[in-house]
C-alpha cells in the first residue's frame, strides 16, 4: 500500500484544542478517527492495542507537547498466519 500522509499545523485556542481532543478520544473508542483538511483526507482505524507515547518539554518560555500513537494496521487474513487456534473440550475415549 502506498504512503498516505496528513500533517496540518496552526493556532488554536484552548477550547478549540480540547474540542479537537474530545474528537481523538470519540475516534479511539469507536474505532474510526477521521482528520481532513482542504482537499486531504485520511480515516484511519485503531486497532485493540496501541502504543502511546507522550512526551513534554519546557525551555525558555516555550512548551512543547508531543503525543504519539502506534499500531499496527492488520487485515482479517493475517490475524490467522498460522492457522486459527482450536480449543476442544470433548473427552477423547
Amino acid at each position: 500500500m502506498a504512503e498516505e500522509k496528513f500533517r496540518h499545523e496552526s493556532l488554536q485556542d484552548r477550547e478549540s484544542i480540547g474540542k479537537y481532543l474530545n474528537a481523538l478520544s470519540d475516534g479511539f473508542q469507536n474505532g474510526k478517527l477521521q482528520f481532513s483538511w482542504k482537499d486531504k483526507r485520511l480515516v484511519l482505524e485503531p486497532q485493540s492495542l496501541i502504543k502511546f507515547d507522550i512526551e513534554t518539554m519546557k525551555t525558555d518560555g516555550e512548551v512543547k507537547m508531543t503525543l504519539r500513537f502506534r499500531w499496527e494496521q492488520a487485515s482479517e487474513s493475517s490475524m490467522f498466519v498460522d492457522g486459527p487456534l482450536v480449543i476442544d473440550s470433548q473427552a477423547k475415549g
